[in-house]
This record gives structure tokens, C-alpha cells and sequence, in this order.
């Protein structure tokens, strides 16, 4: 397993999904850092009163281990597909709970019949939203005491969406050093145990 650990960055979704199920948190690292832009991207599209982008994509991130614990590498769709589909849904609960008084516009809403799929809302309970919320900070906890201060400031003004130019802004770095520092965090994240 040893020899497992340090190859993560080689091996494919589906296998780093269910070894995040069984509770690897490299695994899951993994996956955040494969699958952050993608959350970045879709939480582009969203906005709700009280959330702001970061939250957007924290809720992305905890929709990430969600899809990790119930994917089904059987059951037909990708794991890509899967997780982008369970953060869009999550997103528009947010949206939904946000404006319960209102009616959702149109153009916030992603159909997914077309899909052909039959999901369930992604609605976790109190307690599944706390133990999320609770192991997504411990994730953060491990990836911030692996990483210089730098590193780790980078990669979250990274992951909440700034480029590189606004980081290098910032930070009052070079854009070259944004990219080196993310490139260091990357490796360090996925090199090493922190389970």
C-alpha cells in the first residue's frame, strides 16, 4: 500500500474514489486537486444571498467527498460526470434554501433530465453537513501544516478563484513564483501521507 500512496497522481478516478470511501485522505487530496477547477468553474455560474465564491466552492469541495463515498463505479456514469453533477445539485439547494421565499430563476436552473439519469436531491442531513465540514478541515488542517505559509496562502487564493495575475497582485509576487509555489503545494499534497 505504501507504494500506492506515492503514485496517487497516476492512478484513475474511479480508484481514488474508492479509496477515499474507505477513508484515504490522500485519496481525497487527490481528487480536490484534480477536480478544483472544475468546482471553481461551476461555482462561476452560481451566486446566492449570504454565499460568496469561496463558499461556493468550500460547498463544492464537500460535494467532492460526497460524490467519493457514494460513487458507483458500476453504474454506468463517470466519476467526472458524478461529481459534476452532485456540485450543480448541491449548488441549486443552496440557491433553493437561499430564496425559499422566492421563486428560482430559469436561468439558475440546470436540467439534468436530459442526462438520463435519476439522482436524488443531494440534500445531506445536518449531521452529514457537520462530518463534511469536519473532514474537509481536517484535510485543510494536514495540507496546511505540509506547506510553507506561502504555499498554502497561494493554493487557497488559488482554489477561492483568483488567477494567477490577482494572486501575484496580492502576495506582491512574481506570477512565475504563483506558479512554482502551486507546483510545489501540488507535489507535496500528493506525494505525501497524511493519514
Amino acid at each position: 500500500m505504501a507504494n500506492i500512496k506515492g503514485l496517487y497522481s497516476t492512478l484513475s478516478d474511479d480508484v481514488l474514489a474508492e479509496f477515499s470511501k474507505n477513508g484515504d485522505d490522500n485519496a481525497f487530496n487527490e481528487l480536490a486537486i484534480r477536480y478544483l477547477n472544475l468546482i471553481r468553474f461551476i461555482a462561476r455560474k452560481y451566486s446566492a444571498q449570504g454565499y460568496e465564491q469561496n463558499d461556493f466552492v468550500q460547498e463544492g469541495l464537500m460535494a467532492l467527498l460526497y460524490a467519493c463515498k457514494t460513487y458507483d463505479a458500476h453504474g454506468g456514469s463517470s466519476f467526472g460526470s458524478f461529481v459534476s453533477l452532485v456540485v450543480e445539485r448541491r449548488f441549486i439547494s443552496i440557491i433553493r434554501s437561499s430564496q425559499s421565499k422566492k421563486a428560482v430563476p430559469d436561468a439558475m436552473l440546470v436540467r439534468i433530465d436530459a442526462l438520463g439519469e435519476e439522482l436524488t436531491d443531494f440534500v445531506p442531513s445536518p449531521e452529514e453537513r457537520l462530518m463534511y465540514k469536519e473532514q474537509l478541515d481536517q484535510v485543510l488542517k494536514r495540507i496546511h501544516a505540509l506547506l510553507s505559509a506561502k504555499e498554502y496562502e497561494v493554493l487557497m487564493l488559488f482554489a477561492s478563484g483568483l488567477s494567477y495575475s490577482k494572486i501575484s497582485q496580492r502576495l506582491n509576487i512574481s506570477e512565475k513564483s504563483v506558479d512554482n509555489a502551486l507546483q510545489r503545494a501540488r507535489r507535496k499534497v500528493g506525494a505525501n501521507d497524511m493519514s
